[in-house]
């Protein structure tokens, strides 16, 4: 394993501008341009030798859309419950 690892630490620098974490739109966009590259040149071949890298493209990109979606619904329910905190706030009358 050791080995392995080595190697990792030798070709990584190489591989940084393709596989990495997106955490911003930008970083997202250029993850999407690669897959789409990839799908293109793959296809279908499960065989292909990338085809293992294109399905850690779309795990990094299925991450990134989840925590956005994520964010967006905090946002909404902070919105919501400021509104609603607005409409029914302390002085508000009991009915």
């Amino acid at each position: 394993m050791l080995t392995e690892i080595q190697t990792a630490q030798d070709i990584w620098p190489q591989l940084t501008p393709i596989i990495f974490v997106p955490r911003t739109e930008s970083d997202y966009q250029r993850l999407s341009v690669l897959r789409d590259h990839l799908i293109e040149l793959i296809g279908e071949n499960e065989n292909h030798p990338l085809a293992s890298l294109m399905e850690i493209v779309e795990v990094l990109i299925d991450k990134y859309e989840s925590e956005q979606e994520s964010l967006d619904r905090e946002g909404w329910y902070r919105l919501s419950m400021q509104t609603l905190a607005r409409g029914y706030g302390d002085d508000e009358p009991d009915a």
